[in-house]
């Protein structure tokens, strides 16, 4: 396919130069080539040499487009996101499809209704672990975690998947804060070797601190056990 973009001398084929829809693609394809291949990467440096020689002079809606795909391939970007995007470039365009736009906007609501519930749920679970009564240095962002775990699966039928990844991700960071932020270097060496023996005799010699984080280490291995 990117063999049929060139001319015998590596360039971009005339009628492709001219074929700002047909670049465009050539860019976003580019992007899914494995590694070490060179072809791709020279179908993306042609390509974004074109785009960016005809991205202010074509139509509104189509110029838009390149100028969004230069910025960041559709490959990088969060699926839900990039429909939120073209939702709204689709609603400038004349010949829209407004009975498929309509469509769009309704599958985009109820996902987005869908996941509401999950950091409730999370925010839920959250509090009554009392981390952030008991822990009051660690970082506090659940809406930052979840909003990650939406970017790997963001279709509904996911939620548990979403819910178990955002707690166990809390957890992690709640951990990595009581060695990086904390505790002391005698208290985590205890800690430590209490974690890699699983002695729970050894937690007994822990600050309170450090027990409580031992028993979120627990439930850790439980929910990443049950996402594995």
């Amino acid at each position: 396919v990117f063999k049929s973009c060139t001319d015998h001398n590596g360039g971009s084929i005339a009628c492709l130069q001219k074929d700002v829809q047909g670049l465009l693609s050539l860019y976003e394809d580019s992007f899914l080539g494995y590694y070490e291949e060179t072809l791709p990467d020279e179908a993306e440096a042609h390509a974004k040499v074109h785009l960016k020689d005809v991205k202010n002079y074509v139509g509104t809606s189509l110029g838009e487009k390149v100028y969004h795909a230069l910025e960041l391939p559709l490959h990088h970007r969060m699926q839900r996101l990039e429909a939120r995007w073209y939702i709204d470039a689709c609603i400038k365009k004349e010949d829209a499809n407004y009975l498929l736009l309509e469509l769009a906007i309704l599958d985009f609501n109820m996902v987005q209704a869908a996941h509401h519930k999950d950091p409730q749920h999370v925010s839920r679970w959250w509090k009554s672990l009392g981390i952030p009564s008991n822990l009051s240095f660690i970082r506090d962002r659940l809406m930052e975690y979840f909003f990650w775990t939406v970017g790997v699966a963001s279709e509904p039928h996911f939620s548990t998947f979403r819910i178990g990844l955002t707690k166990v991700t809390a957890l992690i960071t709640t951990i990595d804060d009581v060695y990086g932020v904390y505790g002391s270097l005698d208290d985590l060496q205890l800690f430590t070797e209490a974690i890699e023996r699983w002695d729970i005799d050894a937690v007994e010699h822990l600050p309170g601190y450090m027990k409580f984080c031992f028993w979120l280490y627990t439930i850790l291995s439980t929910k990443w056990s049950m996402i594995h």
